[in-house]
């Protein structure tokens, strides 16, 4: 792993975990449901930045090596959306089923990760809706996560620190069928807002 990105993300958890630290002793002298959903949120974010680093790290220094099952798309993708706190109570994430394939090969747990990364990601820009998908594409499996945000090069208050796409980046490369790897895009939608794409083999 790059020496720089490891001292912005240890940075970047410090910091975090200080702000916790702030909401929850503000809300141990004023208790309120607010603060302790805010404080969830937070918590659970920062859960997954340290497991997203502590990922990236173990596929820098010995490699990932995806356990490759049969699982059903539309099932991973609900439990996804299932087990995510909303980000905001008018947000909607939404999983557009069209074309789904019945079957899929791939390591969900990883997989999870990833797109865990890419809603994170997706529902700090998004007005309104974030939707999944899931297609077949030229014998490739395709992950999607768009927003209806104001797509990339949009100013942010607090920049990120790429943790996010080096992360999808490995998961994306440990899987593997022949001389073929995955891959990970962040481009703009064709109907406005960001679009993650994660490409399996």
């Amino acid at each position: 792993m790059d020496s720089q990105l490891a001292a912005v993300i240890v940075h970047d958890i410090k910091n975090a975990l200080g702000i916790l630290e702030n909401e929850l002793l503000v809300m141990a002298e004023n208790p309120s449901r607010e603060r302790a959903f805010a404080a969830h949120g937070n918590c659970a974010a920062l859960r997954d930045k340290l497991i997203g680093f502590l990922t990236l790290y173990k596929s820098d220094t010995q490699g990932l090596a995806p356990r490759i099952e049969a699982v059903n798309p539309e099932d991973f993708l609900d439990g996804l959306v299932r087990q995510r706190a909303p980000a905001r109570p008018e947000l909607k994430i939404v999983i557009d089923k069209t074309d789904m394939p019945v079957i899929g090969f791939f390591d969900e747990n990883l997989v999870g990760l990833a797109l865990e990364a890419a809603l994170q990601n997706a529902t700090r820009f998004a007005r309104g809706t974030v939707t999944l998908c899931c297609r077949q594409q030229e014998g490739e499996l395709v992950f999607s996560v768009g927003d209806d945000g104001p797509g990339l090069g949009a100013a942010e208050a607090k920049p990120s620190t790429g943790l996010g796409m080096a992360l999808c980046d490995a998961i994306a490369r440990a899987h593997r069928k022949g001389d073929r790897a995955g891959r990970a895009w962040l481009r703009n939608g064709a109907r406005g807002g960001a679009l993650f794409s994660l490409y399996l083999p």
